[in-house]
């Protein structure tokens, strides 16, 4: 049994390496893959891959569509069942094609992991995300009043997340100089050693969506870290918290203040944005959910197709469908699909159009705003 264990294990070890060389993936996404074999070896009580075939890719299917949610009886969702059988089908794809496997791995087996497609359609429907409101929003960022370094940066950090709706794995690696002052621009630049999707270069426009303070709390938290704190140039925009030990080395405690190291971890910066929300009594929602925020925005606006690819670029996206699809007008909410489809004249006769503002103020905002 430890033999087929310790060859298991090294065998996901080269398909963790073969992920990350050969399809460029990242820490995270390669977990997600790890997760499901975990799934796996805990099904087939960590029997040697090999043994892999048809029946076993059914009743692993089974067991998984069997599972109860973490202190639940209710079971497991279609879109985790989907999410780890496509993670499972690629691990098997990969090791039927490795010398050994060959012969034992059949890929019509491998086929046998796919869901039915009512099962699929299940798991891939759209979902409603919630994200905060721009009073909730505001809420924390006022609660924030700068009396310490660490307020100072707490504050700048849901600043810059509202002005551009970057992820956080990039937030937390930007370097001094990924700031254009200038400009008003933030650039995502792996060459800068900022942290993208896909090692994309982005080019971030700093859009307020008319709460401009966050403006003025980012480059006042900038300009503290340049002129006071002396930063420079590959410092970090968002760094650590600087602790200190207490008496005799044996305790620590936080100084209120910052020091010049990058955050490691995403996970800090969560935490950041979760103890925030709680301390003012607002819902906590998740960084990512900024995004979704930015995107509902735009939505608001009477733009041209131009002036959506400019602001789909803005959040690093190559296909103006991913922001307002995935994140936009993908999926409407029943209740605006109703009023939409209510306010259509489907007799032809036409009616008066009434806009909150004219077209060509809403350009006018835009423009104002920098993009």
């Amino acid at each position: 049994m430890a033999s087929i264990i310790y060859k298991n294990e090294q065998l996901k070890r080269r398909f963790y390496a073969w992920l990350k060389a050969s399809k460029q993936f990242e820490d995270n996404t390669i977990a997600c893959y790890e997760k499901a074999i975990w799934l796996w070896e805990d099904f087939a009580n960590k029997t040697d891959f090999a043994s892999f075939n048809m029946t076993k890719a059914v009743a692993f299917k089974d067991w998984l569509k069997s599972k109860k949610k973490a202190n639940s009886e209710e079971n497991i969702s279609m879109s985790y069942c989907y999410d780890n059988l496509r993670h499972l089908k690629v691990f098997f794809d990969w090791l039927s094609k490795q010398a050994g496997y060959k012969s034992k791995i059949n890929q019509t087996a491998v086929d046998y992991l796919n869901l039915t497609r009512k099962e699929v359609r299940e798991a891939t429907q759209p979902k409603s995300v919630k994200y905060p409101s721009l009073e909730e929003i505001k809420t924390v960022i006022e609660s924030l009043k700068g009396k310490t370094e660490i307020e100072m940066r707490d504050r700048a950090l849901f600043s810059l997340a509202f002005l551009t709706g970057a992820r956080i794995s990039a937030i937390m690696t930007f370097p001094m100089e990924s700031f254009d002052k200038k400009n008003l621009i933030i650039n995502q630049d792996p060459a800068l050693k900022v942290k993208t999707k896909f090692s994309k270069k982005i080019v971030s426009v700093l859009i307020p969506f008319g709460y401009k303070e966050t403006l003025d709390y980012f480059i006042e938290w900038f300009d503290y870290l340049e002129k006071k704190k002396k930063f420079r140039a590959n410092d970090p925009i968002f760094p650590t918290t600087k602790i200190e030990n207490g008496k005799e080395n044996i305790s620590y405690y936080n100084t209120g203040e910052v020091e010049a190291k990058f955050f490691q971890s995403s996970s800090s910066l969560r935490k950041i944005f979760e103890k925030r929300f709680k301390q003012v009594g607002v819902k906590y929602f998740h960084p990512h959910t900024f995004r979704h925020f930015w995107v509902k925005e735009i939505s608001k606006l009477p733009i041209t197709e131009e002036e959506k690819k400019a602001l789909s670029q803005n959040l690093g996206h190559e296909n103006v469908g991913t922001t307002f699809g995935s994140y936009g007008y993908g999926h409407i909410e029943e209740n605006r699909q109703i009023e939409i489809i209510k306010s259509i004249d489907f007799e032809g006769r036409k009616k008066e159009v009434k806009m909150y503002i004219s077209l060509d103020e809403a350009r006018q905002l835009l423009k104002e705003n920098g993009v």
